[in-house]
């Protein structure tokens, strides 16, 4: 029998049908693992010649559960009260209720004094409190302080003397499209209306077709900079400040 060359061997499988230099899974393997994973039934048969890694699709629930907070009505009410409401308005127990089956509110003002007994338990610098008619999670008094001083601090905006123009017309003659500031002697520029929309101290409201093009108006949280209740606290336009 003649011998073969080294020219005449035959050359090693390339291209994606090659079997892996790293010695990892195969073209037709992966595609094994994928289909298994997706529930195909009509998956690709095993090689005859070589062993299949098994995937087993289905996760791990008893490894998945350690890292995450079981859902409860106790772990539910404590995720509601760190939301809380706007204004910091108290959230009642029958509102509660009404978000969980099968709970009466009673048992919602239970489950808020074990939360408090947890916390206090645990020397959390927090507390669930009775408030009205409903429950609070508010920092308790002796740390009450740091919570007053950052929000100070959030409340000190810097703002510029074109701002100030264009929060003065928008306050005292909302709404306010975008050319009627024109008229009102206030050319500022789209960027700073843009800053203060973005800031959160104006708001752009959609116009209907009949009512004409968008129009500016201030938001609550321009009260809250100013310290107004209302814009009813307004001074008159005339007159100076005190």
């Amino acid at each position: 029998m003649p011998r073969k060359t080294r020219e005449q061997e035959p050359t090693p499988t390339a291209g994606f049908s090659a079997p892996p230099a790293d010695g990892g899974l195969s073209i037709d393997r992966l595609a094994q693992a994928f289909a298994a994973m997706m529930g195909q039934s009509d998956a690709p048969q095993p090689l005859a010649d070589a062993g299949v890694v098994q995937v087993d699709a289905s996760p791990d629930l008893d490894d998945a559960a350690d890292d995450q907070c079981p859902v409860s009505p106790l772990s539910i009410l404590e995720a509601l009260l760190f939301v809380g409401l706007p204004g910091g308005k108290p959230l009642s127990s029958t509102v509660v209720a009404g978000l969980m089956r099968g709970v009466r509110p009673q048992e919602v003002d239970e489950l808020a004094a074990e939360l408090e007994r947890r916390y206090r338990a645990d020397h959390c610098p927090y507390e669930v409190a009775s408030r009205d008619d409903g429950w609070v999670l508010r920092l308790r008094p002796q740390f009450a302080g740091f919570g007053t001083l950052v929000e100070r601090k959030a409340r000190q905006v810097r703002l510029d003397a074109e701002s100030l123009d264009v929060l003065a017309l928008v306050a005292w003659h909302q709404p306010v499209p975008r050319d009627r500031l024109v008229e009102l002697g206030c050319d500022a520029r789209p960027a700073t209306l843009r800053a203060l929309v973005r800031r959160g101290l104006l708001a752009l409201e959609q116009a209907t077709e009949s009512e004409g093009s968008p129009a500016y108006v201030t938001t609550p949280k321009f009260l809250e900079i100013f310290r107004l209740a209302s814009l009813a606290d307004l001074p008159p336009p005339n007159e100076p400040p005190g």
